[in-house]
């Protein structure tokens, strides 16, 4: 049974106090404090939605710390006695682990039970309102309910809303309340679309949600965990890779300054470029690529690196999978991790990457729930434009249990004559974790004073 440390005692009695959203940094343990929290404050049934990867880990964590068990359903993807579940009346804990996928697909079975405790790892998931998932967990009954994400909001403070109407329905009724409140956004004239330019009255919105919502950061609890430095490295692409983004961009630009704008096509422009300025085959078959035998600019800055710190454990990655498998595998061709993997797949591979400290994956599929301390180093080939992705990797190699000094790279094409869409990207999800970080700190604030 693990030991918590005294500001993790601390939170597990904070969550048993009400519906909450504990929002601390990865790596510091929620999911021991939610587990610890459930011991000390449940009974009956206990429902935890957790990712698939993580599933097992929730199984490991609730068996080592000798949560009052009746029995663990569903972790490994067994089929669930339903109506046993519903029907449960004993003293200790009945926990049953099930994907948020699960949440849509079998309603009708989750829905029928009438939990003691649900709690939400990676809430961030549900945060689109008009996802069947989300409106699917909205039904669930509840006692108590847990939210556990570290990002709890990426573009807009809005994405809260749906966590806690989750949370309390009746408080948070209207969607639209809470949006005009705290997102400042403009309706171009005679378009039916909005452009999200920040968020607003943060102060009133630390306020808001400040009882129910807690953040601790690792640097204010972990002493001796080191340093993680962001860096954005420019790479300058090719002459003929230039000349493709070059008509690409011309193209985009003529469709985004004319009288009207079909938003589908204009995002559908931005992933063109950004495909091309990573390599230009990923685009279209049959499309004039690039030179016979020559690499993608930034799979050569990738073997450079490589060859000049050959004893260095690094995680690479991309978001396109195409990517991945052409270029990225022949790097580290046996540990590999891309989507649709099965969980023994990717044990494998991560079992392969303790061995050679070399892992490549596409981004969606390690961002969450594996631990990749092994390396101090990660490098990000192509971005994202979502920031709770961004963190989420990070923070993959950012843990507890490190001992290096961190670096996460960041490849940030260039053409001959300007930077590229990759540039935009960059600025637009730094802008987000400021936005992010100001409402941390207003809440801290008002929280240090109570």
């Amino acid at each position: 049974m693990k030991v918590l440390y005294p500001w993790q005692e601390e939170d597990a009695i904070w969550l048993g106090k009400q519906n909450s959203l504990l929002a601390s940094d990865c790596g510091v343990g929620k999911t021991l404090i939610a587990v610890e929290s459930v011991k000390r404050y449940s009974k009956g049934t206990v429902l935890v939605i957790a990712p698939r990867l993580t599933k097992e880990w929730w199984k490991q964590e609730i068996l080592e710390q000798d949560a009052g068990i009746a029995g663990i359903c569903g972790a490994a993807g067994r089929g669930i006695a339903w109506e046993k579940v519903a029907r449960y009346k004993g003293d200790k804990l009945l926990w049953v682990i099930v994907h948020p996928e699960a949440v849509r697909i079998s309603r009708r079975t989750i829905g029928f039970v009438k939990w003691d405790t649900i709690v939400v790892d990676e809430a961030h998931r549900f945060k689109n309102r008009g996802a069947l998932q989300t409106k699917a967990l909205w039904k669930l009954r509840a006692r108590r309910k847990i939210l556990l994400t570290a990002t709890p909001w990426g573009k807009s403070p809005a994405d809260m809303w749906a966590l806690l109407h989750f949370m309390y329905p009746q408080a948070y009724r209207s969607y639209w309340r809470f949006h005009d409140d705290y997102v400042n956004d403009y309706k171009p004239p005679g378009e039916r679309f909005t452009i999200v330019l920040g968020p607003k009255n943060l102060p009133q919105l630390a306020k808001e949600v400040a009882p129910v919502y807690r953040k601790r950061k690792k640097s204010e609890v972990l002493s001796g965990l080191p340093e993680i430095i962001y860096t954005d490295v420019p790479v300058v692409i090719g002459a003929k890779q230039s000349e493709l983004y070059e008509q690409l961009r011309r193209d985009a630009y003529a469709e985004l300054v004319g009288q009207e704008i079909i938003l589908e096509n204009a995002l559908v422009k931005f992933i063109r470029l950004q495909q091309c300025a990573l390599d230009p085959a990923m685009m279209a078959e049959g499309l004039p690529a690039l030179p016979l035998g020559e690499k993608p600019a930034k799979v050569e800055w990738v073997l450079d690196w490589l060859q000049d710190h050959p004893d260095e454990p690094v995680v690479i990655t991309s978001r396109y999978r195409k990517f991945v498998e052409k270029w990225l595998r022949e790097l580290s061709p046996k540990a590999i991790i891309v989507g649709g993997m099965r969980a023994e797949a990717v044990q494998r591979a991560l079992q392969e990457f303790q061995h050679t400290g070399r892992l490549v994956g596409s981004l969606d599929a390690i961002k969450e729930g594996l631990n990749l301390q092994r390396a101090s180093t990660l490098i990000n080939t192509d971005g994202t434009w979502s920031s709770t992705a961004e963190y989420q990797l990070s923070q993959r190699i950012h843990r507890v249990g490190q001992t290096r000094p961190c670096q996460v790279i960041h490849l940030v094409a260039k053409t001959e004559k300007r930077w590229t869409v990759d540039k935009l990207m960059r600025k637009a999800v730094e802008q987000k974790f400021t936005n992010a970080r100001l409402v941390d700190s207003f809440i801290k604030e008002l929280q240090n004073d109570i």
